[in-house]
């Protein structure tokens, strides 16, 4: 059986984010590669970077995974289409780990992003 997964696009014109078709292509090749099933895609055409809830089609990702359960692993470009902060990004992939979800892309694998996100939390607790 295939693994389900869904597609993450974000544009953003003064981000230096990979253009539509670039990402399009880029997730498309890194799915069939793997054998992934691509079943959903969201799109956040010239979003801010920033803040994950003031996405609308990452919302709906969101949603997705804590309601509907359509796939496991959501790939991206790029990891910064999540988000441009550091902080946001490593909030997301907390996220999924929790429910059991991925992310995935050609530049870092969910291993990777997972322990950059573990050594975050990490740095902000001997801060505190």
């Amino acid at each position: 059986m295939k693994v389900r997964a869904a597609a993450y696009i974000r544009t953003e014109s003064s981000s230096g984010l990979p253009s539509l078709e670039e990402q399009r292509e880029a997730v498309k090749r890194y799915a069939e590669e793997r054998g992934y099933e691509l079943v959903e895609t969201y799109e956040d055409i010239e979003a801010p970077g920033h803040l994950l809830y003031h996405k609308p089609a990452l919302k709906e990702a969101i949603r997705n995974i804590k309601e509907l359960e359509e796939w496991e692993v959501l790939v991206v470009a790029d990891p910064h289409c999540i988000s441009g902060t550091q902080s946001a990004l490593h909030e997301f992939v907390h996220k999924l780990s929790l429910y059991g979800n991925r992310l995935e892309s050609p530049v870092k694998g969910w291993e990777e992003l997972l322990e950059e996100m573990r050594e975050y939390r990490r740095s902000m607790t001997r801060k505190r």
